[in-house]
């Protein structure tokens, strides 16, 4: 028990630290049309979870618990490469036809490097997930969830030409769930985790209230245009992604090229979308 809440501590300690700097989206503060309930969003962070949660998870625990080069310590490692090296995406994999071949651009999808790698991401598909999919309904969603991911790992195979790694992860999937909830509600707000901003406002309350006055109740959220915090995020992504083409290797061994290819995926969101609201985008009105 006490490992599990030291890795909450380091895990939330992380993502703490991570807003300092940027935004930490967590949740979409615009009306959904349809009300619906996000089965699909949910699914798909279930599925993500318990991949990384029963599969994974383990290896990584073994390993940190295990003595330093002890047996289990390499058992535990090899156990987790092996895995990443069989279903993590590789265009090597993809162009030679090695281990499960084209079959790991989608489990791929549902591997995670670390415990921060999948909450993370985890954070950002519900937060923009959940209205994408209201738009598209849990289905259509689904399949424009897997065709991004898909899109993503092949612009990683073609812009990463000589790396001989291996990407795992849903970022470019999530990375297309977020270029299409820009294209479909553009003057969106997202709120947000930002520790400069909650500073601010905590300021503000103990000012108003040493006046005397009252105030309403705290939110620890700031609120930002979504098109903000997402031209935020995918702007060092574009960045990266140009040094990748110049050398055709992954900047940081991380897949900012599949991040990038991901979101500009997001384009086919309008053959994915319900058809009334599909109309009412064409005509300029509400969606």
């Amino acid at each position: 028990m006490s490992l599990f809440i030291a890795l909450f501590i380091y895990v939330l300690f992380n993502l703490i630290i991570g807003t300092f700097y940027v935004p930490l989206p967590v949740n979409d503060r615009g009306t959904v049309r349809y009300h619906s309930f996000p089965y699909m969003t949910l699914a798909l962070i279930g599925i993500n979870v318990a991949v990384f949660g029963l599969w994974q998870a383990p290896d990584l625990i073994d390993f940190i618990t295990a003595d330093a080069y002890s047996p289990a310590y390499f058992a535990a490692r090899d156990s987790f490469i092996f895995k990443t090296m069989n279903y993590g995406f590789s265009g090597i994999y993809l162009r030679e036809g090695l281990t499960i071949g084209a079959f790991t651009t989608f489990t791929a999808m549902f591997m995670h490097g670390d415990f921060n790698h999948l909450v993370g991401n985890m954070i950002f598909l519900w937060a923009f997930g959940r209205r994408v999919e209201d738009a598209c309904g849990p289905w259509r969603y689904l399949v424009f969830y897997l065709m991004a991911g898909m899109v993503a790992n092949m612009g990683y195979a073609i812009l990463a030409y000589n790396h001989v790694g291996y990407g795992i992860g849903a970022s470019g999937a999530i990375s297309g769930i977020m270029g299409g909830y820009l294209l479909l509600f553009p003057t969106s707000w997202m709120a947000c985790l930002w520790i400069p901003g909650i500073v601010l406002k905590l300021a503000v309350r103990v000012m108003i209230f040493l006046g005397g006055e009252k105030s309403d109740k705290f939110n620890w959220t700031i609120q930002f245009p979504a098109f903000v915090v997402v031209i935020m995020y995918i702007a060092f992504d574009i960045i990266s992604t140009f040094e990748t083409i110049e050398t055709g290797e992954m900047s940081g061994n991380v897949g900012y090229t599949a991040h990038v290819t991901g979101f500009l995926s997001a384009i086919l969101i309008f053959l994915f979308v319900k058809k009334d609201l599909l109309t009412r985008y064409i005509s300029g009105r509400a969606l």
